[in-house]
């Protein structure tokens, strides 16, 4: 008995190692945890540098369900009263935009989620907002820098901040800037009941941060209709009008 215990620890433990060594056995479960989401609600705050300067912090109401239909309602920061909306294959793939203002609120204003307009006060295009593509740029940039020995990996214990309890990661990039890497630093609160990135903070080589993204109040598969990302819907604030840049 004995004997075949040994054995079985001999077998078994070079293939443990070898999962406690991978630095994205940390970070890919996220991956696993969104696929079995189809729609949330949270407050989803961000802050980013932009062509140089940072930029205010900003907070919006996020309705999102797959495949990519998303609404944003700005409550803090400058375009507070900001409305948006996007489903895809609607609009000509054009999102929906109702600016504050006595003026800039008469009609509604139809553009590219990736418009110059967008990417002025944005590092990404709308269509962007999300877990899942934030998942996405998580899991692109480790898994390159995985393949490339540039990889590792952290982990910060359990924590419980303005997100909700959850654990911190830190993930380190190296090689240089001109490997193409989305930062040097990023450091992850994974929710612990989720498994989702309820806030990631990213830095650059000189240890600037260069975006913050929160998901604050998640709540997942919320009972979301067709109402929701209806732009006549009575809770929202789109005019009938419609202008197109």
């Amino acid at each position: 008995m004995t004997a075949v215990l040994i054995a079985m620890v001999v077998v078994l433990a070079p293939a443990s190692l070898a999962r406690a060594a991978d630095p994205l056995a940390l970070l890919e479960p996220m991956e696993a945890a969104y696929a079995r989401v189809q729609s949330y609600t949270a407050r989803f705050v961000r802050q980013e540098v932009v062509e140089g300067s940072l930029r205010p912090r900003e907070e919006a109401l996020l309705k999102f369900q797959r495949p990519g239909r998303i609404y944003l309602r700005w409550t803090a920061g400058r375009p507070a009263g900001r409305e948006i909306l996007f489903v895809p294959g609607q609009n000509g793939d054009r999102m929906l935009v109702r600016e504050p203002g006595l003026l800039a609120s008469l009609a509604t204003i139809v553009m590219a989620p990736d418009s110059p307009r967008v990417l002025e006060e944005s590092r990404h295009p709308v269509t962007d907002i999300g877990l899942g593509r934030l998942i996405g740029l998580i899991l692109d940039n480790t898994r390159r820098a995985a393949a490339a020995g540039d990889l590792a990996v952290r982990d910060l214990g359990s924590s419980v901040g303005p997100e909700g309890p959850g654990r911190g990661l830190e993930a380190l990039l190296g090689g240089q800037p001109d490997r193409g890497y989305y930062c040097r630093r990023l450091v992850l609160v994974v929710g612990e009941v989720s498994g989702l990135p309820l806030r990631a903070a990213m830095y650059d080589w000189a240890d600037r941060m260069v975006a913050e993204y929160a998901y604050l109040d998640l709540r997942l598969d919320p009972p979301l209709s067709a109402r929701d990302f209806d732009p006549a819907n009575p809770e929202y604030a789109f005019p009938r009008w419609k202008i197109s840049r």
